[in-house]
């Protein structure tokens, strides 16, 4: 592997450690292979041996990955084998910080191209293990002070929309608002927002917890810029979820997908959410349509259906 231009010249560890090795990283059974390798304790060494093994997988799902053990606290477990670490070792060992990708949820000319807001949940959850597991890029970010400065970059977006007068059909649960927030802030900014063209779908747990941006959505839905469905999962004993807020109106998307060319969006959550809303338009929305499935496939492949989904 090429050394990166910025370790061609002395560092400190400390300045390794903090901006270059991602501490919160969960290991891999090559981790434990080389722990193996270093380890004087016979205890520690069969066991890192185990759990390197194909036979292990299990028990390294079970130890690692579904807990969510960080590679700190593999150490901390294996210290015997860790007091013998060598800075080559390492750098095997560690793996580098990944960048962070985020949806801008700004448009540009709200604010004259001079400011960009990004839309990030604060990843905090709750394992077997008795300490929070929390994400080490939206943390970072929470931690930061106002006047602190970000580096990045910008990239060319996935989603590429058809002309303004064509209906769009955008379903954004939880930070997945983001880049249609982003575009509807364009279109009211230039005066072509229209709620018979804007179909926002957003979900999120509680109406009173988590729904971003919620002033300016229902600001926009009362001034007739946007159609807004929200489904809140958690607010009542049945949970609600995008999907079935898509077969309630099932009628209305029919109509825009069939009679009005519509386009479909999703952005979010990639687990089960986008495969869900496939399915709803499919077995609901594309009922009575001759061959729904070789129609949704033909509107993805022309891009009148896509995703962009993490």
């Amino acid at each position: 592997m090429p050394v990166p231009q910025f370790l061609k010249q002395p560092l400190p560890m400390y300045v390794i450690a903090e901006q270059y090795w991602d501490l919160k990283a969960f290991p891999t059974q090559y981790v434990f292979s080389l722990l193996a390798l270093i380890s004087d304790d016979r205890l520690e060494r069969d066991k890192c041996r185990e759990l390197s093994s194909a036979e292990g997988q299990e028990e390294w799902l079970s130890y690692c990955r579904r807990p969510k053990r960080t590679i700190l606290e593999v150490l901390h477990d294996f210290h015997i084998s860790a007091s013998n670490l060598t800075i080559e070792v390492l750098f095997e060992l560690f793996s580098t910080i990944k960048p962070r990708s985020f949806s801008i949820a700004s448009s540009c000319l709200p604010g004259q191209g001079c400011k960009i807001e990004l839309l990030v949940a604060i990843v905090k959850y709750q394992t077997k293990i008795k300490k929070p597991r929390l994400g080490l890029g939206s943390n970072w970010l929470k931690g930061l002070n106002v006047g602190d400065k970000v580096f990045g970059w910008i990239k060319k977006g996935v989603f590429k929309f058809p002309a303004a007068n064509i209906p769009l059909i955008l379903i954004g649960p939880g930070t997945g608002l983001a880049p249609f927030r982003n575009l509807i802030q364009e279109r009211v900014a230039l005066n072509i927002a229209d709620k018979n063209i804007l179909h926002l779908f957003f979900g999120c747990r509680y109406k009173d917890g988590d729904f971003h941006c919620r002033d300016e959505l229902q600001m926009w839905q009362k001034n007739d810029k946007i159609s807004l469905y929200c489904a809140f999962s958690r607010d009542q004993e049945n949970k609600i979820y995008v999907q079935h807020k898509i077969v309630e109106n099932k009628d209305k998307l029919h109509n825009l997908l069939i009679n009005q060319g519509a386009y479909v969006f999703i952005s979010g959550n990639s687990k089960n959410m986008p495969k869900n809303v496939k399915d709803a338009f499919v077995e609901h929305v594309l009922k009575g349509v001759e061959n729904a499935d070789s129609f949704m496939e033909n509107m993805v492949n022309i891009g009148r259906f896509q995703t962009e989904t993490w």
